[in-house]
């Protein structure tokens, strides 16, 4: 037994040296049956995908662009006039659902060389951006004024014969307020008005208008009285140049509408001078007014006293209770705290960068409320920098006596998050929107439309445009749209730390309308497979506007157009744009009839106009065209048996 004790003890010490020095990976901890093992914890990243097989063709006004991958991704493609990529576009589709990518890049200039590159996710985050050089150019543009050109999706402010921005000029302020303010310029072309603003040196706010004009004004309401702003005004012309002025400064009224004083203009006071006669009663006064102020204070001590800083032996200091309560945003920080008696609120406050404790006063500047005397204070400073490190010291003093000052506290402000201010849509034509928006801070732009089937999201349909370019004001125009179709769209802009703001669409539509697909470019091939059936095999394709679902109504023979035709293929209910049906019961050396018929989403229902077409000849063998040749020489033979 004694043995057996110690063995149990052995395996115990064994146990817990294991657990407390042996190195446990909790990544591969695991649960586990017959036919599956569940991983918790395992952290990995993935390889991008390989991409192959890149290549370009082109028409005037657009590129499709297709590669392979080596597994499943989505498909997006960079592109930009400039080698070097500064500027720059994307469009593609985030649907990671193929190995085979295909995106149009539309509203392209004709006659452009572009740039391009691709760029493939796969599900599990893996990104590959392919780096090599890469370019097309787009093929003229017609030159009949009668064929009008083919037109393409996308953005159309993209590219560019004007690449200058419009020139600001003649900046002025006027109307000043305690709560508004008008600011006006001109600019040497037609171009939009706004106006980016913020308390203290930030911006974080942007407010204008979309139309265009060389003289403009925009008035800024809902201000602060009383308080310093930094200001610069923006114009963008139709082509998208963005102008920005340099930055410029106003401060508002008070609330009752007089103009601040700055603390280095002080107001001038009229010297008091005091009657000879009066002196003596007015120095009684004020000895009396002492004693009573300070009962602890007498007459000889009050002689001996030289100046008022003396007589803080005599009066109550304020000590602040416990620690102050700091609540810190991105561009402003809230201080609460306690005082045993009434004092004012003041906050002695620098960023870190201007922090010295080599200085007497080491904060940049003092700011709070001097003539409220409370036990409950708070304080709201704004116009603070976002994602930057103050430092921060309470300064409360009675009406009269020496005031107290708590210890250096430091906060950090917050990254300041992004903000999609106001967003418009405007509605060109049935194929075409337009959609604006401005956000609090420089930010690119993107907007990625889903068409609606049958209520359902069409997730294969989904296509995304890009502007890379950041900015406070964001435009883009679409012109893919299908007339009648419903789109989710989502209006999305990310700033240079990967913030995201985004506003979404859920039921779009250009027009109430919902029209029936068009068919075009119907085609029939045709194929003899040489086997023991020799059968036909026929290919039927067409192209719709929208997507629609696919079907085919033939008949044997020429009929007029008011024929219905007896037999069809199967309804595909597949919505596609691209539509191909193939056809195996047609037989050799015949001419047939035949319709194609499209439905939409809404139920809109197209069909085609008649068309004919004879299918390929039966193919003979060698070995009968052989037989043949043998006959024809042969078969004088046959006459003389």
């Amino acid at each position: 037994m004694l043995n057996i004790n110690k063995l149990k003890i052995k395996f115990i010490i064994w146990l817990l040296l294991v657990v407390m020095f042996v190195p446990i990976n909790l990544s591969w901890a695991a649960m586990r049956s017959n036919s599956y093992i569940i991983y918790e914890n395992i952290h990995h990243s993935f390889d991008g995908p390989v991409i192959s097989d890149v290549s370009a063709s082109v028409s005037e006004q657009s590129a499709t662009v297709t590669w392979n991958t080596d597994i499943i991704a989505d498909a997006y493609v960079i592109y930009s006039t400039e080698a070097s990529f500064a500027t720059s576009y994307e469009q593609g589709s985030s649907v990671k659902s193929a190995i085979a990518h295909s995106v149009i890049v539309s509203g392209l200039d004709p006659s452009q060389t572009y740039y391009y590159r691709v760029r493939s996710e796969r599900i599990n985050g893996g990104v590959t951006t392919d780096t090599t050089e890469r370019t097309f150019m787009t093929e003229a543009e017609a030159v009949s004024p009668e064929t009008p050109s083919s037109g393409g999706g996308g953005i159309l402010i993209i590219d560019k014969t004007d690449k200058i921005p419009p020139e600001i000029s003649n900046i002025n302020i006027s109307d000043i307020g305690a709560q508004t303010i008008s600011v006006e310029w001109e600019t040497n072309e037609e171009a939009t008005s706004f106006v980016e603003y913020g308390e203290g040196d930030a911006y974080g706010n942007v407010y204008g208008e979309w139309g265009t004009s060389t003289e403009h004004s925009v008035n800024l309401e809902r201000l602060k009285p009383a308080t310093a702003y930094s200001f610069r005004v923006l114009s963008s012309d139709s082509w998208g140049n963005i102008a920005y002025s340099d930055k410029q400064s106003f401060v508002t009224l008070t609330a009752s509408g007089e103009e601040v004083i700055p603390e280095d203009e002080p107001e001038e006071e009229d010297e008091l001078v005091l009657p000879a006669e009066g002196l003596a009663e007015l120095t009684q006064n004020v000895i009396d007014f002492l004693l009573r102020l300070f009962p602890d204070l007498n007459l000889e001590d009050l002689v001996n006293i030289n100046n008022i800083n003396e007589l803080s032996d005599y009066m109550d200091t304020p000590n602040v209770i416990g620690e102050p309560i700091i609540d810190v945003s991105a561009d402003e920080v809230t201080i609460s705290w306690q005082t045993d008696i009434e004092s004012n609120s003041m906050v002695a406050i620098a960023p870190n960068s201007a922090y010295n404790t080599e200085e007497d006063d080491p904060y940049q500047q003092v700011i709070g409320n001097s003539n409220e005397y409370v036990t409950n204070h708070e304080l709201t400073l704004y116009g603070l920098i976002p994602d930057t490190s103050y430092h921060l010291q309470i300064r409360s003093a009675a009406p009269l006596g020496p005031g107290a000052e708590s210890s250096d506290y430091t906060f950090r402000t917050s990254q300041e998050e992004l903000q999609i201010l106001s967003y418009l849509t405007q509605i060109v034509d049935n194929e075409t929107a337009s959609f604006k928006w401005t956000t609090n801070k420089e930010a690119d732009s993107s907007v990625t439309f889903t068409p609606y089937f049958e209520g359902v999201l069409g997730l294969d349909q989904q296509k995304t445009i890009k502007n890379n370019n950041v900015s406070v004001v964001h435009e883009i125009l679409i012109d893919e749209f299908v007339g009648g179709t419903f789109y989710e769209v989502e209006i999305l802009s990310t700033d240079n730390r990967g913030n995201e703001a985004r506003k979404i669409i859920t039921q779009f539509s250009t027009t109430e309308n919902d029209l029936a697909p068009i068919i075009s470019h119907v085609k029939a091939d045709s194929t003899v497979f040489v086997d023991r059936s020799d059968q036909i095999q026929t290919i039927i394709s067409w192209l719709t506007n929208e997507p629609a679902t696919s079907q085919v109504y033939y008949q044997e023979g020429v009929h007029s157009a008011t024929t219905k035709l007896t037999e069809s293929t199967s309804h595909n209910t597949n919505y596609t744009r691209e539509h191909m049906v193939v056809v195996s019961k047609f037989k050799p050396g015949l001419v047939y009839s035949f319709r194609v018929e499209s439905v939409d989403s809404g139920g809109n229902t197209v069909i085609s106009k008649l068309h004919t077409f004879m299918t390929a000849k039966k193919k003979e063998s060698i070995i009968t065209v052989i037989m043949n040749i043998l006959e024809n020489t042969f078969g004088w033979m046959k006459k003389l048996m």
